[in-house]
């Protein structure tokens, strides 16, 4: 039959058929599958990762907050440190400074001959002043009394009682180290009210400065000197003009001299103050003249510039040496010397007498002034004094004097000067040192 064999070639490509959609889905499954394994592998790797990531932030934060602590450590024993160790007191250190002073600077005619020269008609005063130009100039700042004017060539030049000196005496001052020149003394209106500013001008044009007598220039009373950063002020008061003040109104000789007036100075003391002054200095011309010691009105007036502020008061006008002193009020001390004498005169025992002898004596006065920068406060820490004598001497030949102003101590041991000089110079320094009071009050 031929039915059978064709049935049997349809089942076989059945079967095939059926093996072949069984092995596609096989594979389709294990795809499936090796494609799950893969996606589970990269899963755990990325589990692991970010595991990893978590294990070093941690181990980073605690780092952080070991150093922290550090950092807090240490702080603590810093300010623990600082705590324990006060900070070291400030050291104090000072300014130290040295003031000059001394007395009269006169010409009398004698001294105006020994200081021409006929050959070219001029005036050279240098001399008188070589052997205490070292002493002055070492001093910060040196001051003295003018007690004569310089109104200028058209006016003769004369010695007492109207003194009127060339310019040149400015010079041989400058020269000598003089800083400052107190000019409010009974001869200051020698040469009337353009003789006194014509004087004020040629101090100021010489280079120095003036305190006492003032001209349209003139900036006040209170002059105001910077020493090295301590700033000192002056003050010049006169109790006489010889009677020349009378005729100007007082306002007009208010304006161009300083009388010595109470309420006047203690006002000028308290300017001085608020300008800021370190150290106060009163230059008085007062007292009366030859007599060795200070009067009642001296001594009171003293006392109470030294109430109102007043550091050092520098005396002249009686033409002799009078006493020094420290006047100790409201716990602070004041030095006063009374008068200083005659740095340069021709007053003498030749000319006025042997009772006059006391008129031959100066000092110089040196002030050791100290300034603490810390606190401000200004002390006079040191006096010392330099006895001085004027040697007027002519040489054989000569027909007119030289004039010089000796430093005692040095010139005793020189062979230049005469044993009879010597004598003189002797009982001078003996009659200056006794009245001298060296040593500022101890602080307790």
């Amino acid at each position: 039959m031929m039915s059978t064999p064709r049935r049997s070639r349809q089942n076989k490509k059945s079967s095939k058929k059926l093996i072949w959609i069984f092995s596609i889905i096989i594979i389709i499954g294990l795809v499936i599958g090796l494609s799950m394994t893969m996606s589970g592998f990269f899963d755990d790797e990325a589990e692991n990762d970010d595991d990893g990531d978590l294990v070093e932030s941690d181990s980073d934060s605690e780092q952080q907050e070991d150093e922290n602590i550090d950092e807090e450590e240490q702080l603590d024993e810093e300010e623990q440190l600082d705590e324990e160790e006060p900070e070291p007191e400030p050291v104090e250190t000072f300014t130290d400074i040295r003031i000059a002073a001394v007395g009269d600077i006169m010409v009398h005619s004698t001294q105006l001959t020994s200081a021409y020269d006929n050959e070219s008609g001029t005036y050279n005063f240098k001399p008188v002043f070589e052997d205490v130009k070292q002493i002055l100039n070492a001093a910060d700042l040196t001051i003295a009394n003018l007690e004569t004017t310089t109104a200028g060539p058209s006016r003769e030049y004369t010695g007492y009682p109207i003194f009127n000196s060339p310019d040149e005496l400015i010079d041989a001052i400058k020269y000598a180290g003089v800083d400052v020149l107190s000019t409010a003394n009974n001869h200051s209106l020698d040469t009337g009210r353009d003789g006194l500013k014509r004087t004020v001008s040629v101090i100021r044009e010489k280079g120095l400065d003036s305190v006492g007598t003032y001209d349209e220039n003139s900036d006040g009373r209170v002059l105001i000197k910077d020493v090295d950063g301590i700033k000192i002020a002056i003050l010049s008061y006169t109790v006489s003009t010889n009677g020349l003040g009378a005729q100007y109104a007082k306002e007009d000789l208010d304006s161009m001299l300083n009388m010595m007036e109470e309420e006047k100075i203690m006002s000028d003391i308290r300017e001085a103050k608020s300008l800021g002054a370190d150290l106060i200095i009163t230059y008085m011309h007062w007292g009366q003249e030859y007599m060795p010691e200070p009067n009642e009105k001296q001594v009171q007036l003293a006392h109470r510039m030294a109430e109102e502020g007043a550091d050092v008061i520098l005396g002249s006008h009686p033409h002799v040496i009078q006493k020094s002193e420290f006047i100790e009020t409201n716990g602070r001390q004041t030095f006063v010397i009374y008068s200083m004498g005659n740095f340069v005169s021709n007053q003498r025992i030749e000319t006025l007498g042997s009772e006059y002898e006391n008129t031959e004596d100066g000092v110089i006065v040196n002030l050791d002034i100290r300034k603490s920068d810390l606190t401000g406060e200004t002390t006079i820490q040191n006096v010392e004094y330099v006895p001085t004598w004027v040697l007027r001497h002519m040489e054989q030949g000569k027909s007119k004097y030289t004039y010089r102003i000796l430093p005692i101590e040095i010139f005793l041991l020189s062979e230049e000067i005469s044993e009879e000089f010597k004598k003189r110079m002797e009982r001078s320094y003996d009659a200056t040192i006794t009245k001298m009071d060296e040593t500022p009050i101890e602080e307790n």
